[in-house]
C-alpha cells in the first residue's frame, strides 16, 4: 500500500509519539495506534454485549436470587 496523506500537524504528532514511545519508525507508530484502536473497539463491543445481557436477564436473575435466598432462609430456620 502506498503513502497516506497526513497534515503537517498529524505528522508532528506521529513524530512526537515515535520519540516519546521509542518506536523505531513512523509506520510502526501507525501500526501500534491501529492495534490499540482495534483492542479498544473490541473491549467496547464486549462491554455493550454484557450490558445488553444484564438488561435482558436482570429481572429473571432477581427472581432466581430471591427464590434462592428464601430457600436458604427456610433451611436455616429448620436447623
Amino acid at each position: 500500500m502506498g503513502a497516506i496523506a497526513v497534515s503537517k500537524k498529524e505528522e508532528q504528532q506521529i513524530e512526537r509519539l515515535r520519540k516519546e514511545l521509542c518506536i523505531p519508525s513512523k509506520s510502526e507508530v501507525i501500526r501500534v495506534a491501529l492495534q490499540t484502536l482495534e483492542r479498544q473497539t473490541a473491549e467496547e463491543r464486549l462491554r455493550q454485549e454484557i450490558q445488553k445481557s444484564v438488561q435482558r436477564c436482570g429481572p429473571a436473575d432477581k427472581l432466581e436470587n430471591r427464590a434462592l435466598f428464601l430457600g436458604a432462609s427456610t433451611h436455616d430456620q429448620l436447623d
